[in-house]
């Protein structure tokens, strides 16, 4: 009307689907990997070790739960203290805590949510958030 413009946050898909989430999680699986491995190849370049383990062996057992990536990027980031102007290092640290790290932690809440249903709404956690917080249903009067 005013010309006013409001920043909206809406969404149209509002599903979450199982296939979907097990997807999005594989391909991330893949950039963590991809990016120890670049991490691995940088350091061996510069013969570094970390705690006497490789970080490409530390990348590449299994599935990593965003606890082990918490923890490994905790020790990026302590190795980070030692070398501040070590730019690949830094870039990877900064795509672990900023992109790898919150997009693992938000698809392990989905996995959690789904259950054994294969989708559900992302307006369904907030409304089981609302009833839980005591807020009565709304009756309707005729």
């Amino acid at each position: 009307m005013d010309g006013t413009k409001i920043e909206a946050n809406a969404n149209r898909y509002t599903f979450v689907w199982r296939k979907a989430v097990s997807k999005h999680k594989a391909k991330l699986q893949e950039n963590v990997h991809a990016l120890f491995a670049d991490i691995q190849a940088t350091e061996h370049q510069e013969e570094q070790e970390c705690r006497g383990k490789d970080l490409a062996e530390l990348g590449e057992c299994g599935e990593m739960s965003s606890e082990k990536l918490e923890h490994l990027t905790q020790a990026l980031e302590s190795k980070l203290m030692d070398k501040p102007k070590d730019k690949p290092l830094k870039k990877a640290v900064r795509k672990l805590r900023k992109g790898l790290l919150p997009r693992l932690l938000k698809y392990e809440q989905y996995q959690r949510l789904l259950g054994d249903r294969n989708s559900f709404s992302k307006t369904d956690p907030d409304a089981t958030f609302m009833r839980m917080k005591g807020r009565p249903h709304a009756k309707w009067s005729t």
